[in-house]
């Protein structure tokens, strides 16, 4: 459930948890552009997680805000931004679908894989980037249309199976 993909030297605290990976994937809040410029800018002032009426934005473990879907998904109301002083976080791009550089994928795990009728994430999607394909013996196929998938994370949130996990698209410079 991550996206960024910047070479990262391993914390002292991963390394003795044995994710020694120089492969960070991390979802920083929305609008943060790429990773390389929001870790210059960001302060870890915590402005933003104190913003969020969501409770979406935590810290990670070098104290950059990390966005967590477990409980809910992003509203886009721009609090994060807006109480952002150093510019780590700028709506420079003018459609929600640019907020973040990540897309949403459904595993097998997906109970409508298995034929038991579940239509939790495309319920929740306001976009309605998740539809159903009809298939014999009244299973569904779920499918994510990439273009109007916002990234929002409500889908996650709901789904009882947690078969839906975030890849990373291309990487916007700011």
């Amino acid at each position: 459930m991550n996206t960024s993909t910047d070479q990262i030297s391993p914390s002292r605290r991963n390394f003795l948890r044995g994710n020694i990976s120089n492969r960070v994937l991390q979802i920083r809040p929305p609008w943060s552009g790429s990773e390389a410029a929001f870790r210059t800018k960001c302060s870890r002032c915590d402005d933003c997680i104190d913003a969020c009426p969501q409770f979406i934005i935590s810290r990670d473990d070098d104290g950059y805000p990390l966005i967590n879907f477990t409980h809910s998904g992003c509203t886009y109301c721009e609090k994060c931004v807006e109480s952002c002083r150093t510019g780590a976080l700028q709506r420079i791009y003018s459609d929600i679908e640019q907020a973040w550089n990540h897309t949403m994928h459904i595993s097998d795990h997906c109970l409508s894989f298995s034929g038991v009728l579940c239509r939790a994430c495309g319920d929740h999607c306001e976009t309605r980037a998740i539809s159903f394909t009809l298939l014999s013996q009244g299973r569904s196929l779920p499918e994510i249309y990439k273009k109007s998938c916002t990234g929002c994370g409500q889908c996650i949130t709901v789904c009882p199976t947690d078969a839906i996990s975030i890849h990373e698209t291309i990487e916007r410079p700011l």
